[in-house]
């Protein structure tokens, strides 16, 4: 029985090193190869143990116990040095990142599912544009926030310690600390510290 378990656990640790290790090359053959985008796309679709090691070695900052599901999709970046991320993080399935600028995620955030963070305003040559000109700002998420399934947090928004975002809602403003805010657009609900 012992031996049994032994077999295992080594499989299992073989395992999991080969396929961090193919990864790796993978990724790094896309990048030099087909070009960073490539690469990025690859990203999404791979196991969530190996995108930690994958963010790490293409300069993004990841803190200790963090949990960042498959499905996550990065834009407008050449590496992921735009991305901070603090320790005990999660990031749930299908969320998408724009690195325009920074996203600084402090310790014990936890983003939902479909989450969105965008940190730039482009309408490129719509006329618009000269009412709306091109920007980009970062969104800082302090501590113990959390973020409900399907938001949406645009540029230049700070998520104040331990504030709360309903499900669904668009976030456009800074939120204080302790608040839970809801809805399209975000507003003042309740003070829950």
């Amino acid at each position: 029985m012992l031996l049994l378990r032994i077999i295992r656990w080594v499989r299992k640790t073989i395992f999991i090193r080969l396929n961090i290790f193919f990864s790796i090359i993978v990724f790094y053959f896309k990048k030099t190869i087909l070009g960073f985008e490539n690469a990025n796309k690859y990203l999404s679709s791979i196991d969530k143990s190996i995108v930690f090691y994958l963010l790490k070695l293409n300069g993004a900052t990841v803190g200790e116990n963090c949990d960042i599901e498959r499905g996550i999709v990065f834009h407008n970046c050449s590496d992921y040095r735009n991305l901070i991320i603090g320790n005990n993080c999660h990031i749930g399935k299908e969320c998408f990142f724009d690195l325009k600028d920074k996203i600084i995620l402090h310790d014990n955030v936890v983003i939902s599912m479909r989450t969105v963070i965008i940190t730039h305003l482009d309408m490129s040559r719509s006329l618009l544009n000269t009412i709306y000109p091109k920007t980009h700002s970062p969104v800082v998420i302090e501590s113990d926030v959390y973020i409900g399934a399907s938001c949406t947090v645009l540029q230049g928004v700070t998520l104040r310690k331990s504030c709360c975002i309903g499900a669904g809602s668009l976030v456009n403003k800074d939120v204080g600390e302790g608040l839970l805010f809801g809805g399209v657009p975000a507003v003042f609900i309740k003070k829950i510290i």
